[in-house]
């Protein structure tokens, strides 16, 4: 194989993002089709065993909850969902949606047990284009938002806005449209309380990981997550971890295949950047705890998912436990705990009925070009 899989659909949350590629970079081949790779998968929310995943049966969206209900989400027409959170009081969904006039809008939605109902998005007006929210949740309490936002040609710029538990702040401008677009937006909240954000975004040669972080309530400027590099580098997923750091993802182009780099944010700075994962590793998401994060990507080489534990140490690519479940469905599983190590779960789905995979042990293999 080429090392990148044909992608019907995707988009995971542990609140992570939905993937996307700047289209300016045409010169690299791509890893995935954004349009196509955003609509049919699990996003998930909430550590292992207490998980709530979203998933579209028959079109349906379906929330399915940790005592293993299930609520029907009546969401606006042509809505796609990009983020789904656990809090304290119950859930929250985000998305965007068609505006009938060529634009999107964002959704909102907040429930509790099997009750649902809409909330306002923040104040408008905005761009002609709001898309791709991602959700900032706060010791269980729903802190903000954060989404992509721009005009009618697609320039894509990256806005936030606070949550007082009633209502939104104000927009605060994060990013603004670059030169070709930014996309693929991730978010996590730190335990300081402050926030952090990771995208891609097009520089004029290649697409590179950008973020930000937001400390007592204002943005610090935008920045490379990395040096400055003539390889896309794509599709970044972020997750808080124990003691006050976290945790990048991300694939970058070698000159001949994709494949997974690491980094850790540490006394607000990111370290120990480094490959994580052989040829072929893209679309990456997190699973588990923030004591113990787990990396889910796709293995082209192995036609499946693969899951393994970030470790705690100073070496930042470093991956231990992996699990393998080749010959696997496209679509991105959502990932329980079952004795303390992870299985992957498809929805059913039409004729098919739901898929519980274990991923069998798997051997670290040399993860640079």
């Amino acid at each position: 194989m080429d090392g990148t899989p044909a992608r019907p659909p995707r988009a995971i949350v542990c609140l992570l993002a939905v993937c996307g590629l700047a289209g300016a970079a045409a010169a690299h081949p791509a890893a995935g089709d954004p349009a196509a790779f955003g609509r049919a998968d699990a996003l998930q929310a909430g550590p292992p065993g207490a998980e709530l995943t979203l998933t579209a049966a028959a079109g349906a969206p379906r929330l399915g909850r940790a005592d293993g209900a299930a609520v029907a989400l009546e969401l606006p027409e042509g809505a796609t969902p990009s983020a789904v959170a656990a809090l304290d009081d119950g859930w929250a969904v985000a998305g965007s949606r068609p505006d009938g006039a060529g634009g999107t809008r964002l959704f909102f939605v907040l429930g509790s047990g099997g009750r649902a109902r809409p909330l306002a998005p923040p104040p408008e007006p905005g761009g002609a284009l709001r898309r791709d929210p991602v959700l900032l949740v706060d010791g269980g309490r729903l802190a903000g938002a954060a989404w992509l936002e721009g005009d009618a040609g697609g320039r894509l710029g990256v806005r936030a806005a606070a949550f007082d538990g009633e209502r939104w702040g104000a927009p605060e401008a994060v990013a603004a449209p670059g030169p070709g677009s930014q996309l693929a937006l991730a978010g996590a909240v730190l335990d300081d309380g402050s926030w952090l954000l990771a995208w891609s975004a097009f520089d004029g040669g290649d697409d590179e990981v950008v973020w930000a972080h937001r400390v007592g309530g204002s943005w610090l400027p935008a920045a490379r997550l990395g040096v400055d590099n003539a390889v896309p580098d794509v599709a970044p997923a972020l997750a808080a971890t124990a003691g006050g750091g976290a945790v990048a993802a991300w694939s970058r182009y070698d000159g001949r295949q994709y494949r997974l780099r690491t980094a850790r944010f540490e006394r607000g700075a990111w370290r120990a950047e480094a490959w994580a994962a052989p040829a072929g590793s893209l679309f990456p998401s997190f699973a588990g705890t923030r004591e113990r994060p787990w990396l889910l990507y796709r293995d082209a080489g192995a036609g499946g998912w693969a899951v393994a534990e970030v470790a705690a140490t100073a070496a930042g690519g470093t991956l231990r436990d992996l699990r393998l479940a080749p010959g696997t469905p496209a679509g991105r599983p959502a990932v329980v705990a079952e004795d303390g190590a992870p299985v992957f779960v498809w929805a059913a789905a039409g004729d098919a009925p739901a898929l519980r995979v274990r991923p069998r042990a798997a051997v670290v293999e040399e993860a640079g070009p």
